[in-house]
């Protein structure tokens, strides 16, 4: 028996173990990260009133929504900076780090005084944590999914990349359910009083996990192989201006749609199911936890659909898709029932998940793998920040006027805008293999 006999299986079963502990560390860790950033939202009534006590409570909603926004806005500044530790110094780096900081800002958060205890330094430190988990969030989804889809086997990219959504899914529906078990099992008074809190101090173990499970990941191979030959450049995002400008520019308009139908399902649906639908808060929680779950159901049959007929097919049927279902699903939310409420919610995911798949996949199909994590986190986060971010907010006023189904319309227009810059944003874009990238990235360094 020869030595290659003998090393080829010992080498297959590394590939493979490494391969597991990327997918266990990228998807728990996404998980976590979304669990965290998802229970702002789900405790936004509550918030508004410790932290933002004002006469008119429409008012203090809306301050509540502006500081979820903030920490959507701060996002592309955490691209930037894990971006560059990515490309720099190693994507097992920039998420290690991105995972500490998320974890201690969340349990930070559940400990902090309200505005009765300490007045207005109150909301402020509530900006401020709200400003880390945004810089947190800003390396977080990028950088584990490209860390997840690096690993992946040839023809595999679309099932890999769908991970992260559906850990995404997995992760906001755990902190809804969390949300709902703690509303439904504690007093109006001790809600306030203490039972907000658990769900925030929970993040302490969960990161504990997620960072034992980061600190024992490798780096991926794609980028090894720049690391080891030379190709690793001072300024990653420089570079992606310079070299790949019409790829950002797709990244951002795709996830227009993205940031706005994930957030307006997440960030906005329970309270204005409580308004408008009339449904309980427990109602309306549920409705949206069984969305999520279902949501990250179809994230799976996203990925398979992306490797077997392409980008560009499954981007134009989830954006189109999102077009013509969203003004039905407001419809049904005006219709006062918890069934009707729920399919709304599920059209809205159906589509969402589609949306999600084609980002997770993009990013690394884009761009060479020595500017990726910056060229594809920074136009991403971005587009999170400005639509994404605003999305609840926009949305709770769009609610408020005479159009009664304008924040569906709003979602309409959004859609078709991506289906736009999918038709030509993808075309022609296919999975290249780790050794085309890494040789298309000498030749651009030789031509230098």
């Amino acid at each position: 028996m020869s030595t290659s006999d003998v090393s080829a299986p010992a080498t297959q079963v590394t590939v493979s173990a490494a391969r597991r502990r990327a997918i266990y560390a990228g998807a728990i860790g996404n998980f976590i990260e979304w669990y965290d950033f998802g229970l702002y939202g789900f405790f936004a009534v509550t918030i508004s009133a410790l932290f933002f006590p004002a006469a008119d409570p429409t008012a203090a909603l809306l301050s509540t929504f502006a500081v979820f926004a903030l920490g959507f806005f701060v996002r592309p500044f955490g691209a930037f900076v894990f971006g560059w530790i990515g490309d720099r110094i190693g994507r097992r780096a920039a998420l290690l780090s991105a995972v500490i900081l998320m974890s201690l800002s969340t349990v930070l958060l559940g400990v902090l005084p309200t505005h009765a205890s300490i007045g207005v330094w109150a909301t402020v430190l509530l900006v401020v944590l709200r400003l880390f988990q945004g810089l947190s969030a800003g390396g977080e989804y990028a950088g584990s999914t490209i860390y997840v889809v690096e690993h992946a086997p040839r023809g595999w990219r679309g099932r890999y990349g769908s991970l992260s959504p559906a850990a995404v899914g997995i992760g906001t529906a755990t902190a809804a359910i969390v949300s709902l078990v703690v509303t439904s099992s504690v007093s109006e008074a001790d809600l306030a009083s203490w039972g907000w809190r658990i769900p925030f101090l929970l993040s302490g173990p969960l990161g504990i996990i997620a960072i034992f499970l980061r600190m024992r990941i490798e780096e991926t191979p794609e980028f090894k192989a720049v690391r080891d030959s030379g190709q690793v450049v001072s300024a990653p995002l420089a570079e992606g201006f310079r070299v790949a400008k019409k790829s950002m520019a797709t990244v951002f308009g795709w996830n227009m749609l993205n940031g706005v139908s994930f957030y307006m399902l997440t960030g906005f649906t329970v309270s204005y199911m409580m308004k408008v639908a009339e449904l309980s808060y427990t109602a309306a929680l549920t409705a949206l936890a069984i969305s999520l779950l279902f949501y990250t159901s179809v994230s799976p049959i996203y990925g398979l659909c992306v490797d077997k007929i392409g980008r560009r097919p499954v981007a134009m049927f989830s954006s189109l898709g999102t077009a013509i279902i969203a003004p039905l699903s407001f419809y049904l939310l005006h219709q006062q029932t918890f069934t009707a409420s729920l399919l709304a919610l599920m059209g809205i995911a159906f589509f969402a998940a589609g949306v999600t798949s084609i980002v997770a996949v993009s990013m690394v199909d884009l761009f060479p793998a020595r500017i990726r994590f910056s060229a594809g986190a920074v136009p991403y986060q971005l587009s999170i920040a400005i639509f994404g971010g605003t999305a609840p907010y926009v949305a709770t006023w769009l609610g408020g006027t005479d159009v009664e189904l304008a924040p569906g319309y709003y979602l309409s227009i959004i859609s078709v805008i991506a289906a736009i810059v999918a038709w030509f944003g993808f075309k022609g874009i296919t999975e290249n293999s780790n050794a085309e990238l890494v040789a298309t990235a000498a030749a651009e360094n030789t031509q230098k």
